[in-house]
């Protein structure tokens, strides 16, 4: 499989993905690993602060709604950086965090 390919089947999978091309498929380049490691972090952001808000007894207008489109323009910015191959794939915010969680695997 292509890196293209990988890095977008994480985008596309979700938290799952992400783990998949990190750990199980071996030989990735490193913006491979870092596009894995961005699905990750976005994929696992999503799903707690949406769990965190249903726990929440005040109810915000529109926040799942907008906090869906985050995830989704997440996603597709993820993907369209995975599809130009870019140099520096970091997307905004997530790709800090991401480095910051998975350094040393990203590094290997």
């Amino acid at each position: 499989m292509s890196e293209k390919g990988k890095c977008i089947l994480a985008y596309l999978l979700g938290w799952v993905g992400g783990l998949i091309v990190l750990y199980a498929l071996k030989d990735n380049t490193r913006n491979t690993k870092l596009h894995a490691a961005q699905a990750i972090t976005l994929s696992l952001g999503y799903i707690i602060i949406n769990t965190a808000y249903s726990f929440i007894p005040i109810t915000i207008p529109f926040f799942g709604t907008a906090l869906s489109v985050v995830y989704v323009v997440g996603l597709i910015m993820g993907i369209v950086k995975a599809n130009k191959e870019e140099e520096d794939p970091e997307l905004p915010v997530i790709g800090n965090l991401a480095k910051s969680i998975f350094g040393k695997k990203i590094e290997e």
